[in-house]
């Protein structure tokens, strides 16, 4: 069985709405003002501008593959890029470095051709070469990668092939449901840049905290400019970021991405309404809050939006509202699959309600 495949909550929350600000056609651009700050929207795409994001953690290191927090994740998405991208917004599966691809009869192997003229944010070029060396990095018992198992299938890891500069084959241990999703996490890292450290058997060091910024390339829409650790975290665009828009403006259009630390979630919600920063990163407001956002809201310091489903395979909601019965059988399954002498063993200190009853 193939590891879990799903970010954290709190990450894809934050990618959606940094997504918002960078790839789409409106651009929120941030002025310094003496009190703290406002801001200008347009609905017409523009390169400029800089979001102040604020987030209660950083990251342990610069190694995506040995960090498992949150935000080691996402610094992983604003520096570094997979082979292939799943639109959170409609779980489609993307071409991102790898252009195109086929499937085998058999659903075991995907021939994965690579974009051409690619290259590193230090102007390093982009071969399949990196995708070997990255899987190499990531199956290395070595490394002891934390991104590993979530590759695996039945227990095994892929087998990865690269015939010539552009074309990576992938041949899955037998046929699985996600499919490329399975590499989705999955960063291609800069082999020029850490394959000797992998032959030395310290990849497990590299790119630490305390590793000169110069160290670090990535194939991702920004490169990491500078990191005070507990206080902040600041990314310019990477001028060398493949993608464009429809109109063949090169993204992503911000400027500059400032991540602030800031673990006290008291103290990060009243940032945000004094207008110090554009989003709360985490994604996980607390009722009270709310009530002070739709406040300031209403006098247009703020703006509330409907974050629609989340892809968080941890949580299930069931819809109470009128147009779906309370009663329906639908959720009678769930009720089935759940032991109520764990849930009272474990989180409840006395008899748990059923989450059904009969409707005859």
């Amino acid at each position: 069985m193939a590891g879990r495949i799903a970010r954290p909550l709190a990450v894809v929350v934050l990618v959606a709405a940094i997504a918002a600000a960078l790839f789409i056609s409106r651009r929120t651009s941030r002025h310094d003002g003496g009190g703290g700050g406002s801001t200008q929207a347009s609905d017409v795409p523009s390169r400029g501008g800089e979001l102040v994001v604020s987030y209660r953690s950083e990251p342990t290191t610069y190694n995506r593959y040995i960090d498992t927090t949150a935000a080691g994740d996402l610094l992983g998405l604003l520096t570094q890029a997979p082979l292939v991208h799943v639109n959170r917004a409609t779980d489609e599966l993307q071409p991102w470095l790898a252009e195109s691809w086929t499937e085998s009869p058999d659903h075991q192997t995907y021939t994965l051709k690579l974009r051409q003229g690619i290259a590193f944010s230090d102007g390093a070029p982009f071969t399949s070469a990196d995708v070997l060396f990255s899987f190499r990095a990531l199956y290395d018992p070595k490394v002891q990668a934390a991104l590993a198992p979530d590759t695996y299938v039945g227990g095994q890891p892929l087998r990865v092939e690269a015939p010539d500069p552009s074309t990576v084959v992938l041949h899955l241990p037998a046929p699985f449901a996600a499919g490329l999703r399975l590499v989705a996490n999955i960063p291609i890292l800069p082999r020029h840049k850490l394959e000797s450290a992998l032959t030395a058997g310290t990849f497990g060091d590299a790119w630490s905290a305390n590793s000169p910024l110069s160290d670090i390339a990535g194939l991702g829409p920004f490169v990491l400019a500078e990191h005070v650790s507990g206080q902040r975290f600041v990314f310019t665009r990477n001028p060398r970021f493949w993608r464009r828009d429809a109109e063949g403006v090169p993204l992503p259009y911000l400027d500059k991405l400032t991540m602030l630390v800031i673990p006290d979630q008291n103290a990060e919600a009243l940032r945000l309404q004094a207008g110090e920063t554009d989003i709360m990163g985490n994604g996980d407001t607390r009722p009270e809050d709310y009530v002070s956002f739709k406040r300031v809201a209403q006098q247009g310091r703020v703006r509330l939006l409907e974050g629609g489903f989340a892809l968080d395979l941890n949580l299930l909601w069931f819809n109470l509202t009128k147009t779906f019965r309370p009663t329906d059988r639908s959720r009678r399954p769930t009720g089935h699959g759940s032991s109520t002498r764990v849930l009272r063993a474990s989180t409840i200190p006395r008899r748990p309600a059923r989450c059904w009853r009969r409707s005859d």
